[in-house]
């Protein structure tokens, strides 16, 4: 009977299911990863806010977790979050602003070529500095992450909404220029065509008094 429940709870862990599920160091912390759960046990690395641990298994204050070098330790339970840190969150948002940014530039130096061209960028303009107070009220609440994400997500509809606008525009332009050396062929044509009648007239005239 005494070797019997020793075996059954060796089983019984054993055919646990891994929980394999991914977490977070919360808050601002570096947390010690030990070898065994306990105050004082052998410390084997550290951990620090926003890096991402793969949670094996979970115990009473303890999870045991893999870092992402793939060294396995206890770490207390308390400093582990499921959820990705708010200091995180803000990271992401802030460098996606920063890539909104850079097609906000890319668009306005897109418009300023080709205003010469067409007049029907006009609309674009407008969506752009549309576009642009929003990405200013955008950066003016960014302490508040849940804001964030919400004016995030809209940017990020009227920024795809905008690429394929400066797309249609941008095969506007090609069939403009296309449309500009043919008439400038025609042009041409033209010319040749009307030199050569002058000639062919200024002949008729010399005959004529010969």
């Amino acid at each position: 009977m005494k070797t019997f429940l020793p075996a059954l709870c060796l089983c019984l862990f054993l055919a646990a299911p891994s929980l394999a599920a991914t977490g977070y160091v919360s808050d601002i912390l570096v947390v010690t990863v030990r070898a065994q759960p306990g105050k004082n046990k052998t410390i084997l690395t550290t951990v620090q806010t926003g890096n991402r641990l793969e949670i094996i298994e979970e115990q009473k204050g303890f999870m045991l977790i893999r870092t992402e070098k793939g060294i396995e330790g206890y770490v207390r339970s308390q400093y582990i979050t499921k959820d990705l840190p708010k200091a995180e969150k803000i990271k992401q948002l802030l460098t996606e602003n920063r890539k909104l940014q850079q097609q906000i530039d890319q668009l306005s130096a897109s418009l300023s070529n080709s205003k010469k061209k067409t007049q029907s960028l006009t609309s674009t303009e407008k969506e752009l500095a549309l576009v642009n107070e929003n990405y200013q009220k955008l950066q003016k609440i960014s302490s508040g992450a849940v804001q964030i994400t919400l004016e995030r997500d809209q940017l990020q509809k009227e920024n795809s909404d905008l690429a394929e606008r400066l797309q249609q525009l941008k095969e506007e332009n090609n069939l403009y220029l296309r449309t500009g050396v043919i008439k400038w062929f025609l042009a041409g044509a033209g010319v040749l065509f009307f030199g050569w009648l002058l000639g062919k007239v200024s002949r008729k005239k010399k005959r004529s008094y010969l």
